[in-house]
């Protein structure tokens, strides 16, 4: 019973994959020659060696929903494998409910700062030439620096400071030491005997 969350998100997952694999894709997806023919095939290329992007809608409009899907269901899938590993079978229950809303939280901050980043590269396929800007770079990188890459910070935080809580309570911990004495015992005994 404890598997199926994670039974079910990676199936999703595969069910992104396929999705995207099975999505029709435009023939300059990749990108189409450079306009300048001195970069696009310099002297001795023989094929085109540069190309360019074109506006991102062309481009990626095809695969937007399955991104979109893969993307949410990764983090998603994320947050779960790391709340899976904390334990909360021997802790103060109202610890453990403050624990799990927070938890949740960061998790579902974590979601939303994807979701507004792809929002936020979505509103730019109108405008792609003249990009909104928060702090010293386009929104979208603004986001993925704070929110993809800083909100799993948060998780660090949980982590480090309900350390003896729940990923290795006290209960857990006195046990692991009388299996080591068991294990060591057991041992001595062995070397005693031969």
């Amino acid at each position: 019973m404890k598997y199926i969350p994670a039974f079910i998100i990676l199936l999703l997952l595969w069910g992104g994959i396929l999705w995207i694999f099975t999505t029709n894709h435009p023939s300059d997806a990749l990108g189409y020659p450079h306009v300048r023919q001195e970069l696009a095939q310099p002297d001795g290329a023989l094929k085109t060696m540069m190309f360019q992007g074109g506006i991102g809608r062309d481009r990626h409009i095809q695969v937007a929903g399955a991104g979109l899907f893969f993307g949410v269901v990764t983090l998603v899938g994320f947050s779960l494998l790391i709340a899976w590993g904390c334990r909360s079978k021997n802790s103060n229950q109202e610890i453990a409910a403050f624990f799990w809303n927070l938890m949740v939280m960061i998790g579902i901050i974590y979601v939303g700062a994807f979701l507004m980043m792809v929002i936020a590269y979505q509103s730019s396929w109108d405008y792609p030439f003249e990009p909104h800007y928060l702090g010293p770079f386009p929104v979208g990188t603004t986001l993925m620096f704070l929110g993809i890459c800083g909100v799993p910070v948060g998780f660090i935080v949980l982590y480090v400071l309900f350390y003896k809580e729940f990923i290795l309570p006290a209960k857990s911990l006195a046990r692991f030491h009388a299996l080591v004495e068991a294990r060591q015992s057991a041992k001595s005994e062995t070397e005693d005997v031969s």
